[in-house]
């Protein structure tokens, strides 16, 4: 038992410093609170803030955000993947495809590349200008996923360039595409006709040249055909025989690193495109491809952010939004009050909520006088009322001071006492201030006795009269009561 009635560790500590005076989280009552129409669109307009600052950090955890670093390209590698994917307005016997390097090597690729018959479409190829659209790095990684998925296995393999369209064994214009291994070094592709610039016994006649091209693909490295590259889907037409179309290429390594992926080794490209006209003699009209490699290399990360610090950030974006927008309509309070004047309403005053709230969080509550609420008693003719007060329900338990009450009952206030016997006139009265004050009209009522018998927690004294009888201070000397009212006698029954 000893052990149950020993106080808590809290307790102690309560008792030294009251625990409350650190509460930084005051409750304050619903009835203290005032709400309006404006203060309600000023915080659903907090909320949309809070909400479009909360969708940036979904999008970086959903999709990241790349992290680029250059280094010197120590890979070593000596040879170069080039894939192409052109269609010239011209039949493929007129053609021919020749590569040459700073080495002096040179490969004559009529036979390299694949070459079909079809119709010059355009189709949804744009002009250069208007199709200068980089490599995206987030296409690379989502390609780069997509071959490396969980179900790849299971696909069925594609080929890596699709079928030509309207193929035609002799058709008007040529389809060229493939993919070229080359060396790793500053070389042009071009695309020439027959019997211009090159020895040949086959001369094309100048009527039948029209050099009209859309490029569908031409990139370095790893084919990806989601991936798009500048001169991908990109048309010119050619309004001359002898026209000379040059594009320059810078081509930089580039290695893609996703999260929880291998990286991608691929390259990505700047151009710049030149369009001339030839007079006879002049120059060799054809499609010109120079292309120079970058010592350097490029390494893209993707970076994301984890599940905890996603919910890390906005739980303190949410907090630290509220939180300003709190502060802000305080300042905007207090300085509306400054210039207006503060509240003048009868019996409001200004009150500190704690002394932790008003030290770090400000702040203060709008209560009551506390004069209003003056609890002090005063003595009021035979009984006890609050001061200050003129309602005849002013005293304690609601019992009214004065009026309204007939006087004192000639009857005893029990049935369970019994009567005491007449006195005379000589008998000692009831002493007045012996009883309970509660507020009734009569002498033997008023505040309880303050002598060395009184004991706390009684609220009537039933006293022994001179008489020698027990008598309630709520009952008066009774009159002369005959045989017939009286008690009945004791062990006898009634007929």
């Amino acid at each position: 038992m000893s052990g149950e009635n020993q106080p808590s560790i809290l307790d102690q500590l309560d008792a030294v410093v009251p625990l409350a005076r650190f509460d930084a989280f005051p409750k304050l009552p619903s009835t203290y609170k005032a709400r309006s129409e404006s203060r309600g669109f000023f915080t659903l307009l907090v909320a949309l803030i809070a909400l479009l600052l909360v969708l940036n950090d979904i999008g970086e955890y959903i999709w990241g955000w790349p992290d680029y670093e250059f280094s010197i390209d120590s890979q070593g590698q000596s040879q170069l993947n080039v894939n192409v994917d052109v269609v010239v307005n011209m039949p493929c016997q007129y053609l021919s495809v020749d590569l040459r390097d700073v080495v002096g090597d040179r490969l004559f690729l009529s036979n390299a590349f694949r070459r079909e018959g079809t119709h010059f479409d355009i189709g949804q190829a744009t002009t250069l200008k208007e199709h200068a659209k980089a490599l995206s790095a987030r296409q690379a990684i989502s390609q780069s996923r997509k071959s490396r998925g969980l179900f790849s296995w299971f696909r069925r393999a594609e080929p890596e360039f699709r079928p030509t369209y309207n193929h035609e064994k002799d058709g008007s214009a040529c389809r060229i595409y493939g993919s070229l291994q080359v060396k790793k070094v500053t070389a042009n592709l071009h695309i020439t006709t027959l019997g211009h610039g090159y020895n040949s016994h086959i001369h094309v006649e100048h009527n039948k040249m029209n050099l009209s091209h859309v490029i569908s693909e031409f990139s370095f490295g790893p084919y990806f055909p989601d991936i798009s590259q500048p001169l991908d889907y990109s048309v010119e037409i050619a309004k001359d025989p002898f026209m000379v179309y040059q594009y320059f290429l810078h081509v930089v390594p580039t290695t893609y690193i996703a999260p929880r992926s291998r990286p991608l080794e691929t390259n990505q490209y700047s151009v710049t495109h030149y369009t001339r006209k030839l007079e006879h003699n002049e120059g060799v009209p054809g499609i010109f491809f120079k292309f120079d490699l970058d010592p350097m290399v490029i390494s893209i990360h993707q970076r994301t952010t984890s599940l905890v610090q996603f919910i890390i950030r906005c739980v303190g974006v949410i907090g630290g939004v509220f939180t300003c927008a709190q502060y802000f309509v305080r300042v905007a309070i207090r300085a509306a009050d400054a210039v207006s004047g503060a509240d003048t309403t009868p019996g409001i005053v200004a009150a500190e909520a704690t002394g932790v709230k008003r030290k770090w969080a400000g702040g203060q509550l709008r209560v009551r006088s506390t004069a209003q609420n003056s609890t002090n008693v005063v003595r009021q003719g035979p009984g006890w009322v609050v001061e200050g007060s003129s309602s005849p329900y002013a005293s304690y338990a609601n019992t009214p001071a004065s009026g309204g009450f007939t006087g004192q009952s000639p009857y005893p206030y029990s049935p369970y006492l019994s009567a005491p016997p007449l006195t005379s006139s000589a008998s000692v009265p009831p002493t007045p201030g012996t009883g309970v004050g509660l507020g009734f009209g009569g002498a033997a009522f008023g505040p309880p006795p303050s002598g060395r018998g009184h004991k706390q927690g009684k609220s009537v004294n039933i006293s022994r009269s001179v008489s020698g009888g027990l008598s309630s201070p709520f009952a008066v000397p009774s009159p002369l009561m005959s045989p017939a009212v009286g008690p009945p006698p004791s062990g006898k029954k009634d007929d």
